[in-house]
């Protein structure tokens, strides 16, 4: 059975595109994700806050005015899982 947890990552709302994007990128500031993503702040706040919670990306405040984020290591195994299950529905 798959978990809350899991369910809550795939299905909000662009999580998926946000932690695509830091891997894509190394990492990024909030700003530069912000230009890169089509939707409204909270969202992106609400899934960068999702994705430090469950340690698919870090949060590192290089200056109060500079914080970047970058994907780690788990969240490039998760992102690699979720493209291999949508590699099985596509079949």
């Amino acid at each position: 059975m798959v978990s809350e947890d899991v369910r809550e990552l795939i299905g909000r709302k662009r999580t998926m595109e946000v932690l695509e994007l830091l891997i894509s990128r190394g990492g990024m500031n909030y700003s530069e994700i912000e230009g890169q993503v089509n939707s409204s702040s909270d969202t992106i706040s609400e899934a960068l806050k999702l994705l430090c919670q469950y340690e698919l990306a870090e949060r590192t405040e290089e200056s109060p005015r500079n914080v970047r984020y970058r994907p780690t290591e788990t969240g490039r195994e998760f992102a690699q899982a979720v493209e291999s299950i949508e590699d099985i529905l596509r079949d």
